[in-house]
């Protein structure tokens, strides 16, 4: 069941809000762990058991090890759990890969098994690795209920996208009404970016990735391309804004995932705009337990840089175009770190033109992100360059832009800090302030309005940051 769709709006959703809320407190989490386990069977039913068994053994665990002062036997129950949580997703979104992988290196035929990918395997893991690590290192103080434990492991808003939020931080807001109007508005926000804007756009990427490179001309490549990048933004910070609004409207705090990504100066400064959840995730468990940057040797601090990208890779996905996606990655921040080129770039126009770099750097990434494998993704990004002419395929780009011009300049101006900007600039103003505020909203549910016809409409609804 996805958050776009109509079941989820106008059926799963009311009824789970005017249940939660006319509950009584002490019986809140027990009713939103059922609706977080009842979105679960309804979206993947084939594995419900098995996200069920593995939440119900990383609690017990979770609990034995915070009890005990022993540690080794602490120590013991951490692999315990890690290779539980960590072997069940390789079970079920690595075994091909690494199968398929073995049998072209040694000639070998072992069998491959189909296998759906259960829902969010990848956030639910990730969430019961941390959870268990932070009792280990003795940052999470758990709660006197593991119903709060299990609640937090299969929270229904961060199942399908995330954020992988921590566990010290799954909490109660403090104002419930101010926090369900925010909430409120946050998902129609997230609702309109990922159905208005990133689903049309979705038109154009479709027809350009899966056109044969026969077809392609040099204008095509790159509309094809940049419209990915701003589709995946708008696609996969749409659906964060929906868990945050989500999560507001039960009552609890959220994590921002999105930051504004494409105004970076950097690569790596990009990765701490993108996806937030992830590379903090990252950086905390498995960057610094290798050492972080804290070696005495540079080259171990560059094996860990390599080692975090090569699994950041991975964990989008089992093929070697995201193998490759993940080295990219490692060059481009290698490199900064290695020329410490966005410190000694001093000038304006010396920044800009760097900027520029980095946002086609980007953008080239996204190409082997999506194009469906390692070969084809090359074949791609050697069209955006050198590609024969092709008359039919330069009118096809000018129709496309015509046609859908509109949402290409709104997802252009999404991606940068307009709102706030202005927010900040009328904060002094009281009056302005508060008829911007109402504008906004009139804005959003106007939007989400659209967005609901849409979506009632059949139209178009994928999710371009899927898989996971």
């Amino acid at each position: 069941m996805s958050l776009t769709g109509i079941l989820f709006i106008f059926l799963f959703l009311p009824v789970a809000l005017i249940i939660y809320h006319i509950t009584p407190d002490k019986a809140k989490e027990y009713v939103l762990l059922t609706v977080s386990l009842l979105f679960y069977a309804i979206g993947s039913s084939n594995y419900f058991l098995l996200i069920v068994l593995l939440m119900v053994f990383t609690v017990v665990l979770g609990r034995i090890m915070y009890k005990l002062s022993g540690e080794t036997s602490r120590k013991l129950i951490l692999v315990a759990g890690i290779i539980l949580n960590i072997g069940a997703l390789f079970l079920c979104k690595y075994l091909n890969f690494f199968l398929t992988t073995i049998n072209k290196i040694c000639g070998l035929d072992f069998g491959l098994g189909q296998m759906l990918l259960p829902l969010g395997i990848s956030f639910y893991t990730f969430k019961a690795v941390s959870y268990l690590a932070d009792i280990y290192t003795q940052k999470a103080a758990l709660s006197k209920n593991p119903v709060h434990d299990a609640l937090y492991l299969s929270f229904f808003p961060h199942i399908q996208a995330g954020p992988i939020e921590r566990y010290t931080n799954f909490k109660k807001t403090g104002d419930r009404l101010s926090a369900f109007s925010a909430g409120a508005f946050r998902f129609m926000t997230g609702f309109t970016k990922k159905v208005l804007i990133a689903n049309v756009l979705a038109n154009i990427t479709g027809e350009v990735f899966g056109a044969p490179f026969e077809s392609f001309s040099v204008s095509f490549a790159w509309l094809g391309s940049i419209c990915f990048s701003l589709e995946l933004f708008l696609d996969f910070s749409g659906y964060s804004d929906m868990a945050v609004g989500l999560s507001k409207m039960f009552g609890f705090e959220c994590m921002e995932n999105f930051e504004y990504p494409y105004i970076t100066e950097s690569v790596s400064k990009f990765w701490r705009r993108w996806h937030i959840s992830l590379s903090e995730w990252f950086r905390d468990y498995v960057y610094i337990p290798l050492g972080g940057s804290k070696n005495k040797k540079k080259v171990r601090t560059y094996f860990n840089l390599l080692v975090v990208w090569v699994l950041t890779g991975l964990w989008h996905g089992a093929a070697w175009n995201f193998v490759a996606w993940g080295l990219g990655y490692f060059l481009a921040v290698s490199f900064e770190r290695v020329t410490g080129i966005t410190k000694k770039l001093r000038s304006r126009v010396g920044k800009a033109v760097y900027r520029i770099f980095v946002l086609l750097f980007i953008n080239a990434e996204w190409v082997l992100f999506n194009a469906g494998g390692f070969k084809r993704g090359l074949g791609f990004l050697k069209r955006m360059v050198i590609c024969a002419a092709n008359r039919t395929a330069d009118y096809r780009t000018a129709f496309l832009l015509k046609d859908y011009c509109f949402f290409i300049l709104a997802a252009i101006v999404l991606c940068f800090p307009i709102v706030p900007a202005i927010k900040k600039k009328l904060s002094g103003n009281g009056k302005l302030s508060s008829v911007f505020e109402a504008a906004l909203y009139v804005i959003a549910a106007a939007g989400f309005v659209l967005a609901l016809s849409f979506a009632v409409s059949g139209y178009n609804n994928p999710f371009a940051y899927a898989n996971f």
